[in-house]
């Protein structure tokens, strides 16, 4: 493996550093940059600051200002302060008469030193209902003393004169609380008629208000307002609004008329007092504004008059001074600096019509001392702009190292992240362990944090660069290191494949998806119709009535805390009795299993519990037991096989010699015919001795498939043509008549030829030696694709009293008497064998006919 220098460790931990510094000088200067540019000044201009952008801006909004505030103190100028101001005429827009014209008016000194102070909106007004549908207002403190004094007299529904007294001071207090509303959709439903008050009496038992309730704002421009002036011609607006036919009925609007009256004058004031900030001696602008219709004159430059003023224009542009001459055409303004195109000067057009007093008939003027000899928010200004102006290009080219080096950085630590020189593997540390949406939250968070903090110190405005650079330096630093942290953390999470794997959302799927695979056994639990599920279910239903029926006498009010107490509890009574039932049906179907002879199976105890695990346990133990009497009943039966093989091997040798001395005998030719009796006697016995050893070996082989097939493909038409050609001798000796029947269809089936022709030769050898003489033999090859079937049927000379299965054993005959020839397993061999060669052997008795089956599959 070849080693990468950017793998090792130490190179790995400085390539952190470096890139963390790298970032942070990016993060600094480019913060730097931002706020310079933020402040007017941009590369590449190496402009002075008057003849700046930033300027131009500051001159702009400095002139709007002005301007709005001129705009506002008119209202101060039109009046003098014993003056009347309607306020329905100051409402509307209209010029002030400075008369009472609507009926609601206030004293302009006294609206002034109104909206100077706080607007106490805790006032509380009732609203009395008169007989006559009109309406009364009254302060709740008058209405209180009158009630109290019994001057008024709440009278009831009721004839209960013991409960007006105790009554009256809860409706005094609903009231006070402003509890009592209007509602226009029904009369007796609304104010004090809602708690059985039928009217309001005084002390003469005469009707005074047949209802009341508190006076309802929408908002703050019309709450009541507690009066500290009183209106022209009245104690109070309540008072005007009661006795004024304009009025009545409309003591909201009479509020928000108020409201708005005093708005405008406490913005009148607020803008007095900003132009005394721009006042001559306070400020390095000068500014001259014209009303060309009223020939009315603002400005800051003392003794200017209508009279005067182009003079004082002509002297200002023919100074060394940054100025602006605004007019409504564009070809009559003049400025004296530069950055300011046509379209900043219909910008500034639209401002000054919008804002000054005089709308589009205005002549104006503003210019800054070049000097600046006024320690003002612009001579400030300037001098920020002249100390940092020559910063601007070098921060911003260290920009633009910082964040190459960085990006560079960032690439070899993704590379390199998570390897090593030692091996191919992914190696993840602590951290790389966290569910992912843990880490993420708390990189991005803290993360976060600090950029945040860098924008709001960005946003700040401090003007004082050092303290602004080593602030961001250390937040640059916690936020970079936490952005690495993060982002080579989520890199080797990438190349280990372990995102998903640690999500939380990944194990909450699988918790969710674990819940419905549990809910979805219960339902195929349920849905299978068992006694012991049924039994289950009727006695869970039982249970939950009798607990519904037991604790719902006792619960009272509580209900929500029952339900879910009761649904909890039967849940958990449902689970625990689905689970005992589901225990007992495993234990039920792994008796099943190993009843019907799989010895091997295990009943599953890692979700039984109690005695069921016991149960469970114990029946496996069972099933081991009788695995192993199994196992050594198969072993002795082997150990039989392996005797009767060994046996039958033994007894070859010496029958073989025996068999090669009968030979020799005969070859003398005894004279005597006893002695030759004796010899075809003994040749007989030997022969048959010989094959029944021969059978023996070969069955033993059968049985346990120790035998080696040679497969080829054979015409199995073919082959049984031949095998009863070969027997036709032999029936006819015993008067068998062969009725024979097959296909005209070749059958190529895949066979050892030799295994074959024994099974067939053992099978029409059977029929041979036990068929009833005199009588006749079916032989039928049938072709049924993909099968071909030998069929074989015959009538047994001797009564068979057995099953097919037992004369397929080994050593059964049917001829009981065992007066024929026979090993008794000739049969047997021929079953092993066709089964060995992938065939089928089928033997069926009905009475004493005798049927045997051979089928293969076609090739």
């Amino acid at each position: 493996m070849k080693k990468r220098w950017y793998k090792k460790s130490g190179l790995k931990g400085l390539m952190v550093c470096l890139t963390i510094v790298a970032l942070v000088v990016g993060c600094v200067c480019g913060g730097a940059s931002i706020l310079l540019m933020s402040k007017g000044i941009r590369p590449l201009d190496s402009r002075k600051y008057v003849d700046s952008e930033r300027f131009t801006e500051n001159m702009y909004e400095t002139s709007h200002t002005i301007l709005e505030a001129l705009g506002e103190t008119e209202i101060l100028n039109e009046s003098s302060k014993e003056d009347l101001v309607d306020l329905t005429e100051l409402k509307e827009g209209k010029s002030l008469s400075n008369k009472n014209t609507s009926g609601l008016a206030y004293k302009a000194g006294d609206l002034t030193e109104w909206s100077k102070g706080s607007w106490d909106r805790s006032v509380n007004v009732l609203i009395c209902r008169r007989p006559d549908s009109s309406d009364y207002y009254m302060y709740y403190n008058d209405f209180a003393d009158k009630i109290i004094s019994g001057e008024l007299k709440f009278v009831w529904g009721s004839d209960e004169e013991k409960l007006s007294q105790e009554y009256t001071k809860d409706i005094l207090s609903m009231l006070s609380g402003e509890e009592y509303a209007y509602y226009d959709d029904g009369y007796n439903y609304s104010g004090i008629r809602m708690d059985d008050v039928e009217y309001v009496e005084d002390a003469d038992g005469n009707v005074v208000y047949t209802n009341i309730w508190n006076y309802e704002p929408s908002g703050n421009n019309d709450a009541a307002l507690k009066e500290e002036y009183k209106p022209d011609g009245a104690d109070s607006i309540l008072d005007i609004v009661n006795n004024n036919k304009e009025w009545n009925g409309n003591l909201q609007k009479a509020y928000q008329y108020l409201y708005a009256a005093l708005v405008k004058y406490n913005n009148a004031v607020d803008s007095k007092d900003v132009l005394d900030a721009y006042a001559q001696g306070n400020t390095n602008y000068k500014y001259l504004y014209v009303d060309t219709k009223t020939k009315k004159v603002y400005s800051n430059i003392k003794s200017v008059t209508f009279s005067n003023y182009k003079k004082i224009m002509t002297d200002i542009v023919d100074s060394n001074e940054a100025f602006m001459v605004i007019e409504p055409k564009q070809q009559d303004c003049m400025v004296g600096m530069e950055n300011t195109l046509d379209q900043t000067l219909a910008y500034w057009q639209q401002m000054i019509e919008n804002s000054g007093p005089a709308g589009e008939n205005y002549i104006y003027c503003i210019s800054a001392d070049s000097a600046f000899p006024v320690l003002d928010y612009v001579a400030q200004e300037k001098t920020y702009y002249d100390k940092f102006e020559p910063w601007i290009m070098p921060l911003l080219i260290l920009t633009g190292v910082g964040f190459i080096l960085a990006l560079i950085g960032l690439v070899i630590l993704t590379i390199a992240a998570g390897k090593t020189n030692k091996d191919q593997e992914v190696h993840l540390n602590f951290f790389d362990r966290w569910y992912t949406e843990i880490a993420a939250l708390l990189v991005f968070g803290i993360w976060i944090y600090g950029v945040a903090i860098m924008m709001q110190m960005m946003d700040s405005g401090d003007m004082r660069m050092a303290g602004y650079l080593v602030g961001m330096g250390i937040l640059g630093i916690w936020s970079g290191a936490w952005f690495l942290m993060g982002w080579l953390s989520l890199v080797r999470r990438i190349k280990a494949r372990s995102i998903w794997r640690d999500s939380v959302l990944r194990h909450v799927l699988l918790f969710i998806r674990k819940i419905f695979s549990k809910f979805a056994d219960m339902i195929v639990f349920l849905s299978n119709n068992t006694v012991s599920r049924i039994k289950t279910i009727v006695a869970f239903g039982v249970f939950v009535f009798l607990l519904f029926m037991a604790t719902g006498l006792f619960v009272g009010a509580d209900i929500p805390f029952f339900l879910l107490v009761f649904v909890v509890t039967c849940w958990v009574a449902l689970y625990y009795l689905l689970k005992k039932a589901w225990g007992r049906e495993q234990i039920l179907d792994g008796l099943k299993k190993i009843t019907d002879g799989d010895l091997q199976y295990k009943i599953p105890t890692e979700k039984l519990f109690g005695e069921q695990k016991k149960i469970a346990d114990y029946i496996n133990h069972i099933g081991e037991g009788l695995d192993a009497a199994v196992e050594n009943s198969l072993k002795n039966e082997r150990m039989k096989t392996e005797l009767i093989t060994n046996v039958s091997h033994d007894i070859k040798t010496p029958l073989t010699s025996i068999i090669n001395y009968i030979d020799l005998l005969k070859r003398e030719n005894p004279e005597d015919p006893k002695i030759r009796g004796y010899l075809d006697v003994l040749e007989n016995k030997a022969q048959r001795l010989k094959v029944l050893t021969e059978d023996v070996v070969e069955a033993s082989k059968a049985s346990t498939g120790n035998i080696s097939l040679e497969m080829t493909e054979l015409n199995f038409v073919e082959l049984v043509n031949q095998v009863i050609g070969e027997f036709e001798e032999k029936f006819e000796e015993r008067n068998l008549k062969m009725v024979v029947h097959f296909d005209e269809e070749e059958a190529i089936i895949c066979a050892d030829g030799r295994r074959l022709w024994r099974v067939l030769e053992n099978v029409f050898g059977n029929v041979s030696k036990y068929a009833m003489e005199n009588t006749r033999v079916y032989v039928d090859v049938k072709v049924d694709r993909p099968n071909v079937q030998l069929s074989l049927k015959n009538i047994s000379a001797q009564p068979l009293n057995i099953s097919a299965d037992e004369l397929t054993e080994r050593f059964i005959r049917g001829d009981v008497s065992r007066n024929t020839e026979g090993s008794g397993l000739g049969l047997s061999i021929a079953k092993d064998l066709v089964q060995l060669q992938g065939g089928e052997f089928r033997l069926y008795l009905d009475g004493d006919l005798f049927k045997v089956t051979i089928e293969f599959k076609m090739k």
